[in-house]
């Protein structure tokens, strides 16, 4: 079966959350799509298998100092189709459609392993420190490393002062 993956349409909104839904264990990650789905900057792609929503990934506007960027997450694969590959191709293209749209770069908080293969580096390199580093009221905890960046444009490479997400990741201030 083959994957089609394309920007996200107002008929696939409903199934992008459902993905959400299926893939997580809590409606954080579908509030924060439905938060940031409509503003300015942000876009979302969604993995189409044979006429079904099997994939979704949200990318939304964020800081650094007074310079934008894009958030990547949630990232959501149904849980039946976990481990193909589908996520990859959803943040592959993400991080192409960024490049076109002239973005600078991709932040996101997420596995320091996996996400190297993309092109994310460690944050810290360039200066840009997590702001929800530390260890989260349930006890998890969010790594400093866990906060990436990838560089579209060597312009990012300058940029600094306060990272910011939208509100509806709920970064503590």
């Amino acid at each position: 079966m083959t994957v089609l993956v394309r920007e996200e349409r107002p008929d696939d909104r409903e199934a992008s959350l459902a993905v959400e839904r299926a893939a997580f264990e809590t409606d954080e990650e579908t509030g924060v799509v439905v938060a940031v789905r409509d503003e300015e900057g942000s876009f979302a792609l969604v993995a189409e298998e044979d006429g079904e929503v099997v994939g979704h990934a949200q990318f939304s506007r964020a800081w650094v100092g007074q310079e934008a960027v894009l958030a990547l997450g949630p990232v959501a694969i149904a849980p039946a189709r976990q481990g193909r590959g589908i996520g990859s191709e959803l943040i592959r293209a993400g991080l192409e459609g960024a490049r076109e749209r002239g973005e600078a770069a991709v932040i996101v908080l997420g596995d320091p392993v996996f996400y190297p293969r993309f092109g994310f580096e460690p944050a810290l390199g360039l200066g840009l420190r997590n702001p929800f580093a530390g260890v989260l009221p349930d006890g998890f905890e969010i790594r400093e490393e866990d906060f990436m960046v990838a560089v579209l444009d060597d312009r990012a490479r300058g940029f600094a002062g306060e990272v910011r997400w939208h509100p509806a990741f709920g970064q503590g201030g």
